[in-house]
């Protein structure tokens, strides 16, 4: 159901194919460079920009997280790979192979505290990016899913309305948008410096 085309840079074949991020330029977990990258030594034009959950290297090339090489070489501790974004609150009926796919062969992307890949229909949602109050509004699953939290977190109706109309894609609070790949419903997460 979702469209898997992915941004410019991959369809030109600059990098690869994140079936659970397609756009990492646009997310800002992708930038230039002409530097190479410090497993394969290659210099692709791109470097990854998001969180490393392991070893740190200066230049990571995306080819190197979509193989594998990246989790497998950036490991510090056998029984704790590395990996780019954090599997929390992973529902039970996600797949191990999805789970280890989003958390150590797909672009993390940053934000305030941890961040929280999100799930729906048993898989991994694709990440869109930073969203604000603006945004949200367009995808009202979305916006209910962080009010819905914020009532769990004890907040008001009056309290978490105003938290939603600050939500700020440059700023803080910010929300993070997903969509889910088999029936097209729009997620969200959100934090707070």
């Amino acid at each position: 159901m979702t469209d898997l085309s992915g941004c410019t840079a991959a369809r030109e074949g600059l990098f690869p194919l994140f079936r659970y991020h397609l756009d990492p330029v646009a997310t800002g977990s992708a930038v230039p460079t002409d530097e190479a990258c410090a497993l394969c030594g290659f210099a692709r034009g791109w470097r990854y920009a998001g969180p490393i959950y392991g070893r740190r290297v200066d230049v990571l090339c995306l080819h190197c997280i979509a193989s594998g090489e990246a989790a497998r070489a950036l490991t510090t501790v056998a029984e704790w790979p590395c990996m780019f974004t954090d599997a929390t609150d992973v529902p039970q009926d996600v797949p191990l192979a999805v789970v280890e796919e989003v958390t150590q062969r797909t672009p993390g992307f940053d934000s305030w505290q941890t961040p929280n890949w999100l799930y729906h229909c048993g898989d991994g949602a694709v990440f869109l990016g930073l969203a604000g109050y603006e945004e949200l509004r367009a995808h009202p699953d979305a916006l209910g899913m962080i009010r819905d939290d914020l009532f769990r977190l004890g907040w008001s109706t009056d309290q978490a309305d105003e938290m939603l109309r600050r939500m700020d894609r440059t700023g803080e609070p910010t929300a993070y948008l997903f969509r889910c790949l088999h029936c097209g419903v729009y997620v969200a997460s959100w934090d707070i410096g």
